[in-house]
This record gives structure tokens, sequence and C-alpha cells, in this order.
């Protein structure tokens, strides 16, 4: 029976003018779990189990404050999980070691006391302590539980991002999502957003403190029990004379999906798992052709989605326009769609302006106040600082990025 998910979509103008030339459309199609947590839902004996491996960097430049902060973090997650979840950790330097080879969380003194033998040492060759995870979730793996990989790391990978990427896809093929952290100020963002994406899970979560790192392990918890339906796969049909030009995750992060998502008469996306009370939705910008007077499908959007213990389901929702000859005022605008579009492109421009400061050290790219006034004061002083020619620091160019994709987030509170 379906019935868990309900999908929408919204356009940016329901009516449109019937002219001579192409228009731009917004689609906002949103996908949201039925219930919640307030309803007692996700919560006590009902929620999904958990199948949780914790991959962590244990190299020399986690010595101190960091691989402490990661431990007490560490601990946290398995004092916190159920006796029906399970739980693997496996650290990684330029060697790997299961620490906890994947078991039920229950005897959770003795698990923790190998947490605190954790020592550092060693380089940074993160595929081994991937690769080494993911066989301990696949030991438990099933379509009833959140299979979730949590991947710490403060440093560059050596020589092994190809392989870090294939193993990324080897996971996401099976359903697990990987959710990268990166602590401090050295970590690669495009390598662990990537591997983030390619799996189906999320891009990376930025620690900037050590004091930080106990809120995020907690908030990754939170958000494995929390699991509605698991492996949701959206598919966007198109009509003849309407073309895609770009589609953009803007729930529960800002993630451009890339061109390898579209294609003529299509746009798809893999979102994942989807949880109660966090919607997920998806942005697409679509080039229509002319319209003779009329009310018109300009899309259908298709979610499966996997039912933990049931099996596969599908819902479907449509987007229409209505063509007209009157005029049509500004004001019958969607301005929950338009703000979502507007949040995109600031996130799209702050992105091109840090790509550029990160390669050369300065930036062409200027941003219109219409930009930078969704922008909170601290990222707007350091945007003017490098546009200017000033020079920021790696922590703040992180900062900046873990920001803007989150600048959707606010429509929600």
């Amino acid at each position: 029976m379906a019935g868990e998910i309900s999908l929408t979509c919204q356009v940016g103008r329901p009516r449109m003018s019937a002219t001579g030339g192409s228009q731009v459309a917004y689609v906002l199609v949103e996908a949201r779990a039925a219930g919640g947590a307030a309803a007692g839902v996700a919560a006590g004996p009902t929620r999904v189990p958990v199948n949780f491996t914790l991959v962590l960097d244990h190299s020399g430049s986690m010595k101190g404050a960091k691989l402490a902060a990661v431990k007490e973090s560490v601990k946290l997650v398995i004092n916190r999980l159920g006796l029906s979840d399970m739980v693997s950790v496996v650290i990684f330097d330029d060697n790997v070691r299961v620490v906890v080879p994947a078991q039920p969380a229950a005897d959770k003194p003795y698990l923790t006391s190998l947490i605190d033998g954790i020592k550092d040492g060693g380089g940074t060759a993160m595929s081994l302590g991937m690769s080494a995870g993911l066989n301990e979730l696949r030991k438990h793996a099933t379509p009833a539980s959140v299979n979730r990989m949590i991947l710490l790391t403060d440093g560059v990978t050596y020589g092994d991002a190809d392989r870090c990427r294939r193993i990324a896809d080897e996971a996401g093929a099976v359903g697990i999502g990987i959710y990268p952290l990166g602590i401090g100020a050295d970590w690669d963002e495009d390598l662990l957003d990537n591997i983030g994406h390619r799996s189906g899970g999320m891009p990376a979560e930025f620690i900037r403190r050590p004091d930080d790192a106990l809120g995020i392990f907690e908030r990754q918890l939170e958000s494995a029990e929390a699991v509605s339906v698991r492996n949701a796969q959206l598919t966007i049909r198109l009509p003849g004379g309407v073309t895609p030009k770009r589609s953009v995750r803007v729930l529960p992060l800002i993630s451009p999906l890339g061109q390898e998502t579209l294609s003529d008469r299509e746009a798809l996306a893999s979102l994942g798992d989807i949880e109660y009370d966090t919607p997920q939705a998806l942005l697409l910008e679509l080039l229509v052709d002319p319209r003779p007077a009329g009310t018109f499908r300009i899309a259908q959007a298709e979610l499966s989605y996997d039912v933990p213990g049931r099996g596969t389901e599908k819902v479907r929702a449509d987007a229409v326009v209505t063509f007209t000859t009157e005029t049509v005022p500004p004001e019958e605008a969607n301005s929950v769609v338009l703000n979502y579009a507007e949040k995109a492109n600031a996130h799209r421009l702050v992105t091109r302006v840090l790509d550029e400061y990160k390669k050369g050290g300065k930036v062409t790219t200027r941003l219109h106040p219409n930009v930078t006034r969704m922008l909170d004061p601290e990222t707007q002083r350091l945007l003017d600082q490098v546009s200017a020619g000033g020079a920021i620091s790696a922590e703040e160019v992180k900062t900046i990025g873990n920001r803007t994709r989150k600048l959707t987030q606010k429509l929600e509170g």
C-alpha cells in the first residue's frame, strides 16, 4: 500500500503568456514522508534498524584535540544505538584496521573501551578504510535496515582518489550511502562531496572545530534513525518541446546534479533515504517552446522508493502550466519556487567565486547585491575581501561553501 511519501510539483509561474518565443520555467519537485516524529512514527521500537559503520582517519595529523573529540563522538553514537542496531568501526592511516567488527550494539562498555584504545599515527589512504568499512556493512545489510557509512578525515588521501570514487559507486549500487565528514581545514571537499553524491549519501559536512564534532555525529545518528523510506529514485519525464537546462537538489542541501543526469527528455536524481520531517526537493530549470493558449503538462515526476521490509512503491505528480493570451501579472508567480531558484543561483555563483579563488588566488566573478543579501554577514565580509584582492584561509573557504549550501534550510524554518 503506497502512501508513505507525498510527491508534489510546483511551477514558478502557474500561468505563462502564449507568446511566439521560448520561455524559462522552474519546477520544484518535493518528496515528503507522511507522518513524522511528532506523531510517534519515527521514535521508539517502530524505527528502522540502523546498520552503521564509522570509518575514521587516525593519521598523525589527527593527533590531539581532533582525535579526542572524534573518539568521544563515536562513543556517543555507540551508547545511543539500540540493541537491534549493528555497528562497526574501522580506522585508517596508510594502513587499515577493523577496531569493532560488525556486531549488535549490545555490550556498550566493551565497545567503547575499544574506541578508547585508538591512537594516532601514519599517513592517509582513505580507500583502504572505505573498502574495509563497506565489507563490514555488507555482513548485515538488508532491505529492512538503514545501511550507512560515516567517513571522517582531516586530510588529502594519497594517490587513491579514483579508487575512493569507485568504492562510492560500489556502495551506491547496493544501497549503502556514504556520509563524509571533514574536520579541520586540509581535507579535499571536492572529493568528499563527490563520494557522498556517487553513493547516494550526502555532500561532506564541515567540522570546523573539534568541539563541534559531538553535535555533528549526534545529528548523523538522528538522521539515520529518522529514515522513512530508502533508495528513492526520482525520474522527471518531459514532453516534446520542453528541454532541461539545469537540475539542482535544493533540499535538504543545495547540490547541483550535473549534466550527466540530464537528457533531451528526462532528468534523473538519486535521493537516497528520505527522513521524517526532512523533505527532499529538486529544482528544474526548463526551456519551454511556444505554446498556444491552453493548459499543458510540462513535466511528470515519478518517485520509486523502497519501504523497509515490504518492497518497492511508486508515486507520480504532474507539473502543469496554463498558457494564456492575457497579461499575466508578476504577483501570480509562486514565491516559494522563485525563492528556491534565487538561492540555488546564489550558491552557484558563490561556488564559482570559490573555485576561481582556489585555482588562482584571485576572482573575476562579481556578485550582484541580490546574491549577497541572502548571505550571512561573515560570509558577505569574506567574499568582499576576496573580491577586493585579499586573501582568506582554507578554513574560511570551507566555511563559505558549507554555509551557502544550507541557504534553502531557512525556507523550512
